[in-house]
């Protein structure tokens, strides 16, 4: 084999070794990704809908650790038997998050925020070398450009202290995958920086109207006769500057609640 297929091969394995299990990968040249994530519980009816916590994350990494090109937008799609619904729950105004501290946003949104998360960024400054900042992302409900959407407040502390928001528009869509989270990634260290890995769990039970209502609910349709079903759970397409764009899909497992 090639020197450079070696090459590749093995940065592939590496990161195949820091994935979670049951990551998919996906390369082209020296670019490499990965997206791992499920629901909670597995166990869901075959009609209506139950809640649920949806996690979805991945990582990003070149074969020859060189930097990955910028990386413009992350979509990320769930399958068609899970819904997101925030009728009735509080949002949180975007310019609040954008230059305060994860304790003060949750001070400032509590009532609004529907997940967490972490997400790590690759900084490298002028004359300082390169360095990882990993910090706490919280995701809260909110509305953009006229759609229901997700803000992602990530608030990084030493080496670099740096606060943003990445904007995930929930958009509906028609096909094995029903709903969509678009983000437009913001610049990070004003360009000197990239996001390396990032964490989404999302789950919030609220009343409404006196009624039980969750944020992210799901079911699992299985055939008469069947107990399990296998199922594309979720879709991401990470598009960087070039273009270059690199998608995968997970697949996991539901049962069918009382069998």
């Amino acid at each position: 084999m090639p020197s450079k297929q070696i090459a590749i091969a093995a940065a592939a394995a590496l990161l195949c070794l820091a994935a979670p299990a049951g990551a998919e990968l996906d390369q082209k040249e020296n670019l490499i990704v990965a997206f791992h994530g499920g629901i909670a519980p597995m166990k869901l009816p075959r009609s209506g809908t139950a809640p649920v916590s949806v996690q979805m994350g991945g990582k990003i990494k070149t074969t020859d650790r060189s930097t990955p090109p910028k990386l413009e937008r992350i979509v990320l799609e769930i399958n068609r038997n899970g819904k997101i619904d925030a009728t009735g729950l509080p949002r949180c105004p975007l310019r609040k998050l954008e230059s305060i501290s994860s304790k003060g946003a949750r001070k400032a949104c509590a009532a609004a925020q529907i997940g967490h998360g972490n997400v790590t960024s690759r900084v490298s400054l002028p004359d300082q070398g390169a360095f990882a900042s990993n910090g706490p992302l919280l995701a809260f409900n909110g509305r953009y450009k006229g759609h229901q959407a997700v803000f992602a407040q990530v608030a990084t502390e030493a080496p670099l202290p740096l606060t943003y928001v990445i904007v995930f528009e929930v958009k509906k869509t028609k096909g094995t995958f029903g709903t969509s989270l678009v983000a437009t990634l913001p610049p990070i260290a004003s360009e000197y920086g990239y996001i390396s890995a990032f964490d989404l769990s999302l789950r919030r039970s609220y009343s409404y109207h006196g009624k039980k209502h969750s944020f992210a609910s799901a079911s699992c349709p299985t055939p008469a006769g069947f107990t399990r079903a296998s199922f594309p759970f979720a879709r991401v397409s990470y598009r960087f500057a070039g273009p270059k764009t690199l998608s995968t899909t997970l697949v996991r497992e539901c049962k069918a609640r009382g069998q």
